[in-house]
C-alpha cells in the first residue's frame, strides 16, 4: 500500500510541477492576455472532467494500463508543451489534452490504494488524498526550484514529464511485481 501511496505523491507531482507555474508559463512565455489564461484554465479543467471519467472507465478494463497509458501520454505532452509553449496555438490543445491525462491517472491510483489495502479500504482513500496533497507540495517545490536554478520555464514543464517518467518507471515495477506474485500464488 505504501508504493501506491508513493505512486499517487509522485503522479499528483507531475502534475503540480507544471499546474503551480501555468499562469507565468502563459504570460511570459505564451504571451498570452489574461482572457487567454483564464480560458486555458478553464480548457484545462474540462480537460481534468474528461480525463476522470476516462481514467475511471479505462481503470476498470485494466488498472495498470490506464496508468502507463495516462503516464507516457503526460510525459510526452509535457514535453511537448515545453518546446511548443511560445505558440498560443499549439498551447490551447496541449493544455486540453494535458488536462486529460493528468487526471486518467486519478481513479486507478485511488483503486490501486483501495485493493492493497483491503482491510482498511477508507483509512487508504483517506491516506491517498494525503499523499495527492503531499505530490501538490513536492510538485510546487519541484517547480520553484528549477525555477530558481535559472532554468527557465521550459524546464519547468520538462521537469514535470521527468516527474511522471519516474511514475511510469514505478508503475512498471509494481505490475511486474505483482504480476510475479500472480504466477506464484
Amino acid at each position: 500500500m505504501l508504493a501506491a501511496l508513493l505512486l499517487t505523491v509522485v503522479g499528483a507531482s507531475s502534475m503540480f510541477t507544471v499546474f503551480t507555474y501555468i499562469v507565468p508559463i502563459l504570460q511570459q512565455e505564451t504571451l498570452a492576455s489574461t482572457t487567454f489564461v483564464t480560458a486555458m484554465l478553464v480548457l484545462y479543467g474540462v480537460g481534468l472532467a474528461v480525463g476522470n471519467v476516462l481514467g475511471g472507465r479505462f481503470a476498470d478494463k485494466s488498472l495498470y494500463g490506464t496508468l502507463i497509458v495516462s503516464l507516457v501520454s503526460v510525459t510526452v505532452l509535457l514535453l511537448l508543451f515545453s518546446i511548443s509553449m511560445t505558440s498560443a496555438w499549439m498551447t490551447a490543445p496541449l493544455i486540453f489534452f494535458w488536462g486529460v491525462g493528468s487526471f486518467a491517472v486519478v481513479p486507478p491510483l485511488q483503486s490501486l490504494v483501495v485493493q492493497e489495502a483491503s482491510e482498511a479500504p477508507n483509512l487508504a482513500s483517506a491516506m491517498n488524498i494525503g499523499a495527492f496533497n503531499l505530490g501538490n507540495a513536492v510538485g510546487a517545490a519541484l517547480g520553484g526550484a528549477v525555477i530558481s536554478a535559472g532554468l527557465g520555464l521550459p524546464a519547468v514543464s520538462m521537469a514535470g514529464a521527468a516527474t511522471a517518467i519516474l511514475g511510469l518507471m514505478m508503475t512498471v515495477f509494481l505490475n511486474r511485481r505483482r504480476q510475479a506474485t500472480q504466477v506464484l500464488a
